[in-house]
């Protein structure tokens, strides 16, 4: 069941433009690209989400175990519900994107964005009141524990 997930994850992009063009034909990149927006957030979403499943670790508290500052033991619920809120902001933020193409006008796209935007960096001033051990949160410090944890799981 692993590898046909894994499958269909590197799949999911193709299948998507292989079934616009069946159904657009020449017209496929018009129909797809406004959906970009979309896809992304929803694949955002998922990526966060699949972290929550049982045995598995929560995305953020990965992130966590690569920031200097932060003790991941301690971190560990605040980790997980950050992670099921991401996923469900970033759902949510899928959604959203549809609105431009439900006739909402073009700046409606960007209201999504700013949203999660303001998440992103209200969570690190809660972050830092609720952890003041480990001093003010700072969006470039989770930059860095992010690039970190990438870099030990791609080598």
């Amino acid at each position: 069941m692993r590898l046909a997930g894994r499958l269909g994850t590197r799949l999911a992009p193709a299948v998507v433009l292989g079934a616009a063009w069946l159904a657009f034909g020449q017209d496929a990149a018009r129909a797809v690209l406004p959906l970009l927006p979309t896809l992304a957030c929803a694949g955002f979403a998922w990526g966060f989400a699949r972290t929550l499943r049982r045995g598995r670790e929560p995305l953020i508290a990965h992130y966590i175990r690569f920031d200097e500052r932060r003790d991941g033991a301690e971190c560990a619920v605040y980790a997980r519900r950050l992670t099921a809120v991401w996923a469900v902001a970033l759902a949510l933020a899928a959604v959203a994107q549809l609105l431009p193409l439900a006739g909402g006008g073009p700046a409606w796209h960007l209201l999504p964005l700013a949203a999660l935007l303001l998440l992103f960096l209200g969570e690190h001033v809660v972050r830092s009141l609720c952890f003041p051990a480990g001093g003010i949160a700072w969006p470039d410090q989770t930059f860095r524990a992010i690039l970190r944890a990438e870099r030990a799981r791609h080598g």
